[in-house]
């Protein structure tokens, strides 16, 4: 019998637009014979709704929205629809296709956790550290990867005294740098400063976009190579590299999504790219053995992908780690052989035997400590 599978999409998030055409790929591409697809749209809002009967990309805009709650009961997680006659659904699984916001960072993953529904990503923990650029730095130096010399810079301090916060920066940096909001993805608020004035100008921008930005070295010339990891029957696996093309000087939001072809244009497998990368044998082995310490030291689960920068010298550093990547770095795989649909299946099992593990390792330590509290009475 077919199960049943949350797609989930959208969210309160700059990449809103993106994460729905990564869901609808998902979507179309999931093993029919194995699984009954209930696409949950997540609007920019933040509230969820059920658009019943959904199956591909040219329906969406015109689908029926239905308010949607989560709950747990004695027979496990489920999703409700509005009213009196609500409709219950109770998933095998959930397919997260966020990016960005609350969908990517943890938050849909407490919920999902909380009422023990599996999915295919990150746990909280793991979104938290991944989502967080600096966060994911200090890991990855902790495992013993490099990362690009950098700093991180609180928003609050940078509108206190954005003068004080550039000369923070270049204490110990020298320009040019690239200045980025600490939790954005797909190249948002990116830019690189060359001047002292630039620094001040793009470091007040991060400040009003988020919580915390972080300056970095500019290595030039670099190039950039992506890699993605994805456990399946409790074994890492890396996938084949690529090296993503831009036309900017970094790989900018149109690079990824905007200057592909008609047939995969706005979303990452319409980004110009080499596949696999030009890189000496050597080379690939190094970053792929750095993706499977970083996924591991990073707490991810699921399939990430993590992007890497060499220096003129060869050198490789890990720039950033995606929990939930643009189209699911689908292309990735199937350059190692392995279909999309495949990679779905293998996504959405691996998320069951997670789940399943992680209850088996709840701890119920009982006590009489409440019982003794509530004879002592008020006082």
């Amino acid at each position: 019998m077919s199960k049943p599978i949350l797609v989930m999409m959208g969210g309160a998030s700059a990449e809103h637009e993106v994460s729905v055409v990564t869901g609808l790929q998902a979507l179309e591409r999931l093993d029919r014979s194995a699984y009954v697809p209930h696409v949950i749209f997540v609007a920019k809002s933040g509230e969820p709704f059920l658009l019943p009967g959904l199956r591909d990309r040219t329906g969406f805009s015109r689908a029926r929205r239905v308010p949607v709650s989560f709950g747990l009961d004695g027979r496990g997680g489920f999703v409700r629809t509005a009213g009196w006659l609500g409709k219950i659904i109770r998933p095998y699984a959930a397919l997260l296709a966020f990016h960005g916001g609350l969908g990517e960072s943890g938050p849909a993953q407490g919920l999902l956790e909380s009422v023990e529904i599996p999915f295919t990503s990150a746990s909280v923990e793991g979104s938290v550290v991944a989502m967080n650029k600096q966060l994911t730095k200090l890991v990855a130096r902790d495992a013993g990867i490099p990362t690009v010399p950098g700093v991180s810079l609180f928003a609050e301090d940078i509108r206190a005294n954005v003068s004080a916060a550039a000369e923070h920066a270049l204490a110990s940096l020298s320009l040019p740098v690239i200045v980025k909001p600490s939790h954005f993805g797909s190249s948002i608020g990116i830019h690189v400063a060359k001047t002292r004035v630039e620094l001040e100008k793009h470091l007040m921008e991060a400040s009003f976009m988020d919580s915390e930005a972080i300056v970095e070295s500019y290595l030039d010339p670099r190039t950039e190579l992506n890699c993605a990891v994805r456990r399946v029957n409790g074994k890492v696996q890396a996938s084949e590299i690529e090296r993503p093309m831009s036309r900017d000087e970094i790989l900018s939001f149109a690079d990824k999504y905007q200057r592909g072809g008609k047939k995969t244009g706005g979303s990452m497998a319409s980004l110009d790219r080499e596949l696999p990368a030009k890189i000496n044998p050597a080379t690939r082995e190094a970053i792929q053995a750095m993706a499977k310490r970083a996924f591991l030291a990073c707490r991810c689960k699921g399939m990430v992908r993590i992007d890497f920068i060499l220096d003129r010298n060869g050198d490789a550093y890990l720039n950033e780690v995606n929990p939930i990547p643009g189209s699911l770095a689908f292309y990735l795989w199937e350059a190692t052989g392995v279909s999309y649909t495949e990679q779905l299946t293998a996504l959405i099992e691996q998320a069951v035997r997670d789940a399943d593990g992680l209850r088996e390792k709840r701890l119920d330590y009982a006590s009489d400590i409440i019982e003794k509290f509530a004879a002592t009475g008020r006082q």
